[in-house]
């Protein structure tokens, strides 16, 4: 059992999620981060489960090719079943020595299989940019639908139109198709003049509302989607378009015949598993359920088979010596309107899963406190920032800077209002987190430092209500 699968030996990239026969086959590019042992590039690995914490591992589905072949890297792709029940692979050939005039470092290729385990690529299928609409070599991360109105196949792809501003030519491309196997090449099918790319397209239907799933680096590193009624469009942006931050990324989304859909994606490591350290391609896997509004937005949750993974809850009894906080009938309550107070309770483990309730009375900040010490002078805070309208991550002590005690790169809005609970759940299993808040919003992160490993809870100028924390444990 795994909360954050990763395999051993490398990391998770890009995940192929496909539905079939009652499991999830998740098909993902396996960096190994051992370029002296495996050489470069990356190969598909394939992994299926049917609760997201116990894999089966079918070992490598597509092989990556020699410095010579154009798939060196067997990049991102889907996967889709014909009318007959052949299973087709669109996938990604990268080779960075084809960037030149004579080769395209970018091409879809195409395998096909009858089980789902074996694959065959088939020779002589490339599809390369049309350089009148399109650059050259940004042609990747295939997704292969049926149209439903024409009854033909699209491929929607990571492009750059040919003509515009280099940071703003990012556009989801267009190829349609009768067998699957000759494509053409249309206009662009998302083209908002906003990022240098759209990475991984991912597209679906819940209720009347279809869904463009895609991931940008140009402004925040994070996987966003837009919503039309229909596949022609107009696509609408929502105000908060983000599933999580930047430690979950390239995310695609995969649903069952219940009209469950699941949304799965990498929370990236840290160059020295440092908290200071830059954020690296590749980490865990981190599944999302994904929430519909009833205005058409989407939020995520926790899977409940995430739950399930962990043992019965125990409350948590904080230590309230010399604090502004109180005990009540259901918890705790704090009066920190002039100061900040903090409370500390049991050792958390390795892995677990922390759940409580806070409410706020008035204005200031409070949160959840993880792996902290005694004195509270180590550890990590979970902040919810009324004056913000955001859910905040960061670590006792400083971040990178002196000035800087959160990473605003995982910040998430959040709807915070004096009076209404705030419900979250926090999931840790080594350093991969995610804390979910009233199966709405997400928040990943990773926690590094030496864990003394308590939780707690904190206030400061503020009046808080809060139920006591519940912890259950890992089930491994």
């Amino acid at each position: 059992m795994q909360i954050f699968y990763k395999p051993v030996p490398g990391v998770v990239g890009d995940c192929i999620p496909f539905y079939a026969n009652g499991r999830y086959h998740v098909f993902y590019l396996r960096d190994y981060r051992d370029k002296d042992s495996y050489g470069i590039g990356s190969p598909w690995h394939h992994v299926s489960t049917d609760d997201f914490v116990t894999f089966v591992d079918h070992g490598e589905a597509l092989s990556k090719g020699s410095i010579d072949d154009q798939d060196l890297t067997v990049a991102t792709g889907s996967v889709i079943t014909d009318d007959k029940g052949l299973h087709h692979i669109f996938y990604t050939g990268i080779n960075p020595y084809f960037r030149d005039e004579a080769h395209h470092e970018q091409a879809v290729l195409h395998a096909t299989s009858k089980d789902l385990i074996s694959w065959e690529k088939v020779a002589g299928e490339v599809s390369y940019a049309d350089e009148s609409l399109y650059e050259r070599h940004d042609w990747r991360d295939p997704f292969v639908y049926k149209d439903p109105d024409s009854g033909r196949y699209h491929m929607l792809l990571a492009a750059r139109t040919a003509d515009g501003p280099v940071s703003r030519s990012g556009c989801t491309a267009l190829l349609t198709s009768e067998d699957l196997s000759t494509w053409t090449v249309e206009k662009p099918f998302y083209a908002p003049g906003r990022y240098h790319g759209h990475e991984c397209p991912d597209l679906f239907r819940m209720g009347e509302w279809y869904y463009l799933v895609f991931s940008e680096y140009t402004t925040r590193t994070a996987t966003r989607y837009v919503m039309s009624r229909s596949l022609q469009g107009p696509w609408e942006t929502p105000a908060d378009n983000m599933f999580d931050n930047r430690a979950f990324y390239a995310a695609k989304t995969a649903g069952d015949e219940d009209g469950r859909r699941f949304l799965f994606g990498w929370n990236p490591s840290k160059v020295g598993d440092a908290d200071g350290g830059d954020w690296v391609w590749g980490g865990a896997l981190t599944v999302h359920e994904v929430i519909q509004n009833h205005d058409g937005t989407l939020g995520v949750r926790m899977p409940q088979t995430l739950v399930q993974a962990f043992g019965e809850p125990t409350r948590q009894h904080l230590e309230l010596d010399g604090t502004d906080w109180t005990t009540t009938a259901d918890g705790y309550r704090a009066d920190s309107r002039y100061a900040y107070s903090a409370v500390r309770g049991d050792c958390m483990g390795s892995s677990c899963l922390l759940e409580g309730q806070l409410t706020f009375a008035d204005a200031g900040e409070a949160g959840v406190l993880l792996h902290v010490d005694a004195a509270g002078d180590t550890g990590y805070f979970l902040r919810f920032n009324p004056a913000r309208q955001a859910l905040q991550f960061g670590k006792i002590g400083g971040y990178r800077n002196w000035y800087v005690d959160h990473m605003p790169e995982l910040d998430r809005p959040l709807e915070i209002q004096a009076g209404v609970p705030l419900d979250y759940r926090i999931v840790v299993d080594g350093s991969a987190m995610v804390a979910y808040v009233n199966d709405q919003v997400a928040l990943s992160a990773r926690l590094y430092a030496d864990r003394p490993a308590r939780c707690g809870l904190y206030a400061d100028g503020a009046t808080v209500i809060a139920t006591a924390p519940t912890i259950r444990r890992g089930n491994r």
